[in-house]
């Protein structure tokens, strides 16, 4: 998406031309393909690649899809998707259609070209276990600052309004809430860099640290130069495989909330995973009392609402996960557990089980072990490029 809108601001064109040129879209009024963002065909990735004088290496990395050797919910060996559609469901711990940032990263001003095109749109943006920008000790932010719509939100293809020439990379191409006319379709045009101060991650010093800490850990793990494999419970598993460990951790300890309060590491970290997980017991609670069988357990499956609470319970999560056998920690992941199955009920055994826990974890819980699902369709074979 970043190459796409930089390559149109360099070039005095629109979105929609450069991705018809690269081979994204057939023909230019036609919505880019949400499914570019994710992988390409082979003759599709190598037109584009050539289209942008980048190498087929520099170009699938690009894209998504490359990430699931690190990142279970887009893996294709961990959690299989088949399309762009699955992975815009909250629970697959994706931001398909949506997309953080730092301001300070995109405003650019480090090199000429930056100066001119802005910083680009990084792709672990897209990942909602990405919450800091350590550079910048900043958390990042998830929408326009003047609009207040999502990054990059758009109901239908990529790129919104993509036969809009003259946007800047780095403005808002929501709909503008000023609009009383849908004919003109005019846009929000805010640069994602206004208002950028104050955005540090907290005042006190020691959730700052903790966040960024935490952050750091994360990143050294999606890294392409990080470790292959990673302590989950006492045992070594992929990267990826603990990727899904930490979100079933999650899912967990939102749903058994306030039982993991004590393992905060400050008060404010505390508070924040407080007002996110009474807003999902408030929500699970008022869909179970008004549709019998709804899938409430939805709420407790979706990422972290705000920056704050992603490294207050990834902080935690991570530390059970890394605990040792006899340690305090281990006792309270299966309490954790206990506590949601008995008493609590939106999450059973079957839905832990669902959401691709490593052998480690489930003997931990308790659970048989959950049999790997072959995917029949690998990534390159996915038809994501041709889905909307």
């Amino acid at each position: 998406m970043g190459l796409i809108l930089r390559l149109a601001q360099h070039t005095g064109s629109s979105p929609a031309v450069i991705a018809t040129r690269m081979g994204l879209t057939d023909r230019v009024g036609i919505h880019v393909p949400a499914g570019s963002i994710l992988a390409l065909p082979p003759q599709r990735l190598a037109e584009a690649a050539h289209v942008a004088g980048l190498s087929l290496s520099e170009m699938e990395n690009l894209l998504l899809a490359p990430l699931g050797e690190r990142y279970g919910p887009l893996s294709q060996a961990h959690a299989p998707w088949y399309g762009p559609q699955l992975l815009t469901n909250p629970r697959r711990w994706v931001n398909l259609r949506s997309t953080q940032f730092c301001e300070r990263c995109l405003a650019g001003k480090d090199n000429p070209l930056g100066a001119e095109l802005g910083g680009s749109w990084k792709r672990h943006w897209h990942l909602p276990v990405v919450f800091v920008c350590v550079e910048h000790r900043r958390t990042l932010r998830r929408c326009c600052p003047s609009c207040g719509r999502p990054a990059h939100a758009t109901r239908q293809g990529l790129i919104a309004h993509a036969t809009y020439e003259g946007l800047h990379p780095i403005q808002c191409r929501a709909p503008s809430i000023f609009q009383t006319d849908f004919r003109e379709r005019a846009v929000c045009g805010a640069y994602m860099t206004d208002r950028s101060r104050g955005r540090i991650v907290a005042k006190d010093r020691a959730t700052r640290e903790e966040s960024i800490g935490v952050q750091r850990r994360i990143d050294a793990l999606l890294s392409p130069d990080g470790p292959a494999e990673t302590l989950s419970c006492g045992e070594l598993v992929s990267v990826a495989q603990y990727f899904m460990d930490l979100r079933a951790v999650t899912a967990l300890i939102y749903a058994s909330w306030p039982q993991a309060r004590p393992l905060a590491a400050t008060e404010v970290l505390a508070r924040a995973i407080e007002r996110d997980a009474a807003g999902r017991h408030r929500s699970s609670r008022g869909l179970r009392s008004r549709v019998m069988g709804a899938p409430a357990r939805d709420y407790f499956l979706a990422p972290p609402a705000t920056a704050l609470a992603t490294g207050a319970i990834l902080g935690i999560a991570d530390r059970l996960l890394r605990a040792t056998d006899s340690s305090e920690e281990r006792t309270e992941l299966v309490a954790l557990y206990r506590r949601e199955v008995e008493e609590c009920h939106a999450l059973g055994s079957r839905h832990v089980k669902d959401l691709g826990v490593s052998p480690p974890l489930s003997r931990i819980l308790g659970l048989a072990p959950r049999p790997r699902r072959a995917a029949t369709r690998g990534a390159s074979q996915t038809p994501a490029a041709e889905a909307g």
